[in-house]
């Protein structure tokens, strides 16, 4: 059984978050359109903790009491003296920063939502090694190229991934295109050349080998190429499902 510490720590946030909805309306600081933004914002948040408090599996008191320190701080910051302290960008950066917590704790106090995470990483890690492993065997010069200038992009994604950094969700995302391309590029080029065989003595010529071998080689870069495109776009699929993990 769960602490029932965490439970209340993650139910009092909402309590706090929720009162100082009640101070919103009477900024004058804030225009209408960011008044209702913010409240929006607010609203989820407390939906979000309240919602997440009586299915907690795994006790993180320190986390929770962070978030309810956080929100104490932000109902503080919710008057028209605070934010022309600390200026308006501040003020709505935190509040933002308030939902995104509240939207990525689950994946700190329910295992099983940080296992299927992990399951997403993992495909985009093999994908992407998928592809680096298909431009070397594609024979392409542009291709093999272009895999060294997304090297270190594709390296940063993934470190970031771990450790939930939204930066590395952007980094996958823009790194994604190209490998897709290439796996379909890949796809085509071998399902294409296996249906000729006058492509496959070209290739064994090119190759060096005989056209059994040829043929062998076009079998491996189509499986290569099928797996890459699978791994990358359900890894990818699977980090959007939960993109709400990162910060």
């Amino acid at each position: 059984m769960v602490h029932v510490k965490s439970r209340e720590v993650l139910l009092e946030t909402a309590d706090v978050l929720e009162s100082a909805l009640e101070k919103i309306e009477r900024l004058e600081s804030l225009s209408e359109k960011e008044k209702s933004k913010v409240k929006k914002f607010l609203r989820e948040a407390v939906e979000n903790f309240r919602a997440l408090a009586p299915g907690i599996e795994k006790d993180n008191e320190e986390l929770a009491e962070f978030f309810f320190k956080k929100a104490k701080e932000l109902k503080l910051m919710s008057t028209d003296k605070a934010i022309e302290r600390e200026g308006k960008k501040n003020y709505l950066r935190a509040v933002n920063k308030v939902l995104l917590y509240s939207r990525s704790a689950k994946y700190d106090f329910i295992p099983n939502t940080l296992v299927e995470l992990k399951k997403a990483y993992r495909k985009y890690i093999f994908g992407m090694t998928s592809f680096f492993v298909l431009t070397g065997a594609y024979l392409n010069q542009f291709f093999a190229i272009t895999a060294l200038i997304l090297a270190i992009p594709i390296i940063l994604s993934m470190l970031s991934l771990q450790r939930r950094g939204y930066t590395g969700l952007l980094l996958a995302y823009a790194s994604a295109p190209i490998p897709l391309v290439v796996g379909f590029n890949a796809l085509i080029y071998s399902l294409g050349a296996l249906r000729d065989p006058n492509q496959i003595s070209v290739i064994a010529e090119h190759l060096g080998k005989s056209p059994s071998f040829a043929q062998a080689y076009l079998v491996f870069l189509l499986l290569l190429a099928a797996v890459e495109v699978y791994l990358v776009s359900s890894g990818l699929l699977g980090l959007y499902r939960h993109r709400h993990a990162f910060l």
